[in-house]
């Protein structure tokens, strides 16, 4: 059964889902290879699925930096490209997947708007 996990940091915010062939024996492995030390898990008091969404919110950014500074790039592409080993991103019912992500926002984000002022 699929998991549905709401990440909340500080440069980004997202909403993933876990498949459940992803397991967590797996979600160490990788976290214990890109984070040694273990920070990601104490930030969330050793719940692993939340650790690993946010590792995967992690790289989701570093993609979403490269897209600022590369036109035409797209941001999901990229992660499949570069990170497809670690997890693979929803792409269609017709491909195997781990996660999906349902939604993603990087921080900063600013709406700049003008407003009509009563004298």
């Amino acid at each position: 059964m699929a998991i549905s996990v709401k990440v909340h940091e500080a440069f980004f915010s997202g909403h993933f889902v876990l498949n459940d062939n992803l397991d967590e024996r797996t979600m160490l492995h990788h976290l214990g290879k890109n984070d040694p030390e273990g920070v990601i898990l104490d930030e969330v008091d050793g719940n692993v699925k939340g650790a690993f969404c946010v590792f995967l919110g992690q790289r989701l950014y570093e993609c979403k930096q490269l897209t600022k500074v590369k036109l035409g790039v797209n941001f999901t592409q990229e992660f499949t490209n570069r990170f497809d080993r670690i997890a693979r991103l929803y792409q269609g019912d017709d491909q195997p997947w781990d996660f999906k992500l349902l939604e993603y926002m990087t921080f900063p984000t600013v709406k700049i708007e003008e407003a009509e002022v009563a004298a």
